[in-house]
């Protein structure tokens, strides 16, 4: 039974080191939650391996501490579950943000309102040079854009504007927390 048992257990525990390789190659960009699943299918895929391979090894671990002693006891699979839980790389502090900007352009907004709060989603400011009071209140279609960053979502507003040709050509440039707003020509 023991030998039997022995067997089952580097079984499960290849299984488990390639289910480990699996993950780890296609998951680069776990969430949290998925990171959270992936420690514990992993602190209990060893800590089962190591009791099916062990049997019935016994640790006894005590430290004493100011104020008493510290002990932790346990079988081998008992032991592995908690080297794996409390060795678990941790992942980003942060989610990462996903790539590229999405805006909703409101009903009726004009090309400075949404070209202004673009710039405040990026904690900048905008300077407007050679438009005109008439090209600043032109009004957006309603209107969603998907682009790779904010300047290229302000780059992109004067073609939605309701009245074609309402806002000349521009360039967008940005110099540190500042946009740079300039009519061509």
């Amino acid at each position: 039974m023991q030998q039997q048992q022995f067997w089952v257990g580097v079984v499960f525990a290849a299984v488990f080191v390639s289910f480990l390789m699996y993950s780890i190659n296609k998951g680069k960009d776990l969430n949290s939650g998925q990171r959270v699943m992936l420690k514990i299918l992993s602190a209990l895929c060893a800590g089962i391996g190591a009791w099916l391979i062990s049997g019935e090894a016994f640790l006894s671990l005590s430290k004493n501490i100011p104020g008493g002693k510290l002990t932790v006891s346990g079988t081998a699979g008992f032991a592995i579950f908690l080297v794996v839980w409390f060795t678990f790389p941790k992942g980003p502090k942060f989610e990462p943000l996903p790539d590229g900007t999405r805006i909703a352009v409101p009903a009726g907004w004009t090309f400075e309102q949404v070209a202004d709060a673009c710039a405040q989603q990026d904690s900048s400011v905008i300077h407007y040079d050679g438009f005109t009071a008439q090209e600043m209140k032109a009004r957006l279609k309603p209107w969603k854009l998907e682009t790779k960053s904010i300047l290229e979502a302000i780059e992109q507003l004067g073609s939605i504007t309701e009245q074609r040709g309402a806002v000349r050509e521009y360039d967008v440039k940005k110099e540190n927390a500042k946009y740079r707003l300039k009519v061509k020509g």
